[in-house]
């Protein structure tokens, strides 16, 4: 039971931090549990992250939290699930909740737009970022009719 609450703990902070310091949503936040599960902690492959981020975006809900989900899931459990989702929606909730208290003061300020613009290119970096390691991957080993649909879906 220890080795369980040692895991959970390590998954409700580390998704926490990454869930806290991120902007962009799901696709901003893969590539970085992707390098904190499998390469940094090595709880899983680098194809399994993949393939847990496919599943995730075919389920209906946020893609980081069912994310969050099959990892914790995978690694502890139902406890560790509960763990992955709370560490996920815990830092939006608290910068929703402290938004909405002073959205009046915000909505009109230059200065927020101004910052809310420009990182709109911090995001589509990382989403490109995020592509291009998935395309990466898929097309590492890959036989002619995977490279073949990948090709497709980009076209399309």
């Amino acid at each position: 039971m220890r080795f369980v609450g040692i895991i959970c703990w390590k998954l409700f902070t580390s998704m926490l931090a990454l869930s806290g310091l991120t902007f962009g949503g799901g696709f901003v936040i893969i590539p970085l549990m992707r390098r904190r599960f499998a390469q940094e902690l090595g709880w899983l492959s680098e194809e399994e992250i993949l393939d847990m981020a496919a599943l995730a975006r075919a389920a209906p809900g946020a893609v980081t939290v069912n994310v969050a989900v099959q990892v914790g899931a995978r690694m502890a459990g139902a406890p560790g699930a509960l763990c992955g989702v709370l560490g996920t929606i815990l830092p939006p909730l608290a910068a929703l909740s402290g938004l909405s208290l002073c959205y009046e003061a915000l909505s009109a300020s230059p200065a927020v737009a101004a910052a809310l613009y420009g990182l709109r290119l911090a995001v589509a970096v990382v989403v490109a970022d995020a592509a291009w390691a998935m395309a990466a991957e898929g097309l590492r080993g890959g036989d002619w009719l995977r490279r073949a649909v990948m090709g497709a879906a980009f076209l399309l």
